[in-house]
């Protein structure tokens, strides 16, 4: 048994690590368990041969001057080892409709000038959609760190819209200003990045994404592995602290309200004073037993958001920036009735003609390290259900691959359709994944990507990281804070802040 630390943190993901870091830097001795064989959470990256991916991030925000990425880098001294490269700020996602391609600019006002020019008939439901986005997203911004009922009294006066939309989904928001039905796909078009379509999305949750993203979208020069491995390093290079993979915590023992210690699947105890957990709440409730957590029943109550079918690809012998590809995004959606698309992949079990994002880290960054010079790596994600995959998977791993490589062909034939013809001649590398590979992986319950998922219900005021009902427990991942990495950092950011208040 080990009692040298001063805290313990549990999971290896983005917040985990921001937290670590920082209270390494401090000068405590931390040691955090990871269960995977490589720190990051989904942005960590896996090899296939001389061939690396990251697991599932594949652009970021957040990373500008006194935001949240880079602020945690400068505090941790490494800012200037971690440089980013913002995406083409003319457009940095493209939006494909039915054929029809639009960029989505940094800048809400270049944006909605564009559509108008492109849609002068609806000029009036766009400028009234971007005025309200531009004005919620200012009271996001002024929107107090912790709230308490006396701070939200205080403050309510500054909120008013936070407060009128509080529990309308994007659609709610689209009908309200007679938003046509290609225009709600156009601006919906990121829908990926939360994994909802207009009908279920909370309309704050929309609007921070396109807000965070609209002050600029990055991806790290040295790419997601050195990103990733250059906060790790503060960790273990900091005395008396560690970072140990491959150790999951198999159990955590609670004994009169207060964590004792924690077992790992290969039968290690550690202790610590303090303990922070950085994987999903509910796990954290069964790994320490749900009936302390009886004061939580309301933070633990939501179901998770859905996962996705992820192919990673090396091409050689062509360039994909002849095909319309670049330091951008691509999201082709077969037509602008999302809700349908989402009702066909997860209800249907259809994937016979998803939406689909295409992303290309070697354009976004020519450093070497992901693939030979001579090639470059393109990555594929849609949505997919978990459970029926799970349990083929389980049941029948015959009929679960032969399902996994008919959705990966049809998927296939379409980017070869739409824009690179020929693709599967110039493969040098295919690898698919699914929930449940998140699920086995990842450790993300139901293969979820974003933890709870994200619809007004779940985007309760005061929504962060939280000290639990287990006196010395806390907690900081995408459901205790928001997703994404900058999501993630934040959470991992206050809380530090708060325990340091200690």
């Amino acid at each position: 048994m080990s009692t040298d630390f001063d805290d313990l943190v549990i999971g290896a993901g983005m917040a985990g690590l921001a937290v670590a870091g920082l209270l390494a830097r401090e000068g405590r001795r931390v040691l955090v368990l990871e269960a995977h064989d490589v720190p990051g959470g989904y942005a960590h990256t896996f090899s296939v041969g001389k061939y690396r991916f990251c697991a599932q991030v594949h652009y970021i925000f957040g990373c500008g001057e006194g935001e949240t990425v880079n602020g945690l880098l400068e505090r941790l001294g490494i800012a200037d080892q971690v440089p980013f490269v913002r995406l083409d700020p003319e457009g940095f996602d493209h939006v494909v409709v039915g054929g029809e391609r639009f960029r989505v600019p940094n800048g809400l006002a270049k944006h909605r000038d564009r559509l108008i020019r492109r849609f002068p008939e609806h000029r009036e439901p766009l400028v009234r959609y971007f005025h309200e986005v531009a004005a919620v997203a200012e009271e996001l911004d002024l929107l107090p760190k912790q709230i308490t009922p006396l701070v939200a009294l205080r403050s309510a006066h500054r909120h008013l819209r936070l407060l009128r939309y509080l529990k309308w989904t994007l659609a709610d928001f689209y009908d309200h200003v007679g938003m046509p039905p290609l225009l709600r796909g156009v601006l919906a078009g990121q829908s990926g990045d939360y994994l909802l379509p207009p009908r279920d999305v909370s309309f704050l949750l929309h609007v921070a994404l396109v807000s965070g993203y609209d002050k600029g979208a990055f991806y790290p020069r040295d790419h997601f592995f050195h990103f990733v491995e250059s906060i790790a390093e503060v960790i273990r290079s900091s005395p008396g602290c560690r970072l140990l993979l491959e150790h999951e915590v198999a159990r955590i023992h609670v004994e009169r309200g207060n964590v004792t210690g924690v077992t790992t699947a290969g039968g290690q105890t550690f202790t610590a004073r303090r303990y922070v957990s950085n994987v999903d709440p509910q796990l954290t409730a069964r790994l320490a037993g749900e009936r302390w957590f009886e004061k939580d029943t309301r933070r633990l109550d939501y179901e998770y958001s859905y996962g996705t079918l992820t192919l990673y690809l090396a091409v050689r012998g062509i360039d994909l920036r002849e095909h319309g590809f670049g330091s951008f995004n691509v999201w082709h959606y077969p037509h602008a009735d999302i809700d349908r698309l989402y009702d066909d992949q997860l209800l249907r079990h259809d994937l016979s003609n998803p939406w689909l994002f295409l992303s290309t880290p070697t354009l976004h960054s020519g450093a070497p390290g992901l693939c030979p010079p001579d090639e470059q790596i393109l990555e594929v994600a849609t949505v997919m259900d978990h459970d029926r995959f799970a349990r083929l998977r389980r049941e029948d791993r015959r009929a679960y691959n032969r399902e996994k490589k008919a959705i990966v062909a049809g998927v296939l034939d379409i980017i070869e359709s739409r824009y690179v013809p020929e693709l599967r001649r110039h493969l040098s590398v295919r690898v698919a994944g699914t929930p449940a590979t998140n699920a086995r992986f990842c450790r993300a319950p139901l293969g979820n990507s974003y933890g709870a998922a994200l619809v007004p219900a779940n985007m309760r005021p005061g929504r962060g990281p939280y000290r639990s009902a287990v006196e010395n427990l806390w907690l900081a991942n995408a459901t205790a804070g928001f997703p994404s990495v900058a999501g993630a950092i934040g959470a991992g950011v206050r809380l530090y802040e708060d325990l340091a208040a200690r």
